[in-house]
Order: C-alpha cells, then structure tokens, then sequence
C-alpha cells in the first residue's frame, strides 16, 4: 500500500501554464516516467457560476447547432515540490 502526501499549493513551486490538455498530459508523463511529484490545478477565469453556465449553455445550445465551436477556455497549472522544480524544468 503506498502512502501519497496532500500537496499543498503554497509549498509548492508552478512548474507550467497552459490551455492545451495534450501538452499538460505529456508534462504529466514525463513526471510520472521520471518519479516526480506533481498537482494539477485546473482554472478557468469565468469562477464556478460561470464555468457551470457555460457547461450547460454548451451542452444544450452551442454543440447541436456548432459541432465545432470552441469549449470553454480552461487553464491547467502544473505544480512541483521546491526542491525538484530544476530537474522538472530540466527534463520539460
């Protein structure tokens, strides 16, 4: 049984920004390959009203009339331990 250790967001060091969930994921891999701990914080500028209006205006109105219109902007923040930050920075 392994034990895993809540990362709290203020110890801990923004590693990269991004909007693009495919470039998040191959950081997240490359974390994951390389044993490094991370948190992923998810953000979206529009607050939890806003992102949940969104969600339903898009399900009910936007995708069956625009198969191809733009989701929500969503931001992805990925977040390391202080001491492993360089090496992260490093193999990114």
């Amino acid at each position: 049984m392994s034990s895993t250790v809540f990362m709290f967001i203020p110890f801990l060091k923004q590693l990269v920004t991004d909007f693009d969930p495919g470039e998040i994921k191959r950081v997240e891999s490359i974390l994951n390959a390389n044993k490094i701990p991370y948190r992923i914080k998810s953000d979206s500028l529009r607050g939890p009203i806003g992102r949940h209006y969104d969600s339903k205006a898009y399900q009910t109105i936007v995708m069956p009339l625009y198969i191809d219109a733009q989701r929500p902007t969503i931001s992805y923040i990925v977040y390391v331990w202080k001491r492993d930050f360089e090496r992260a920075m490093s193999l990114i």
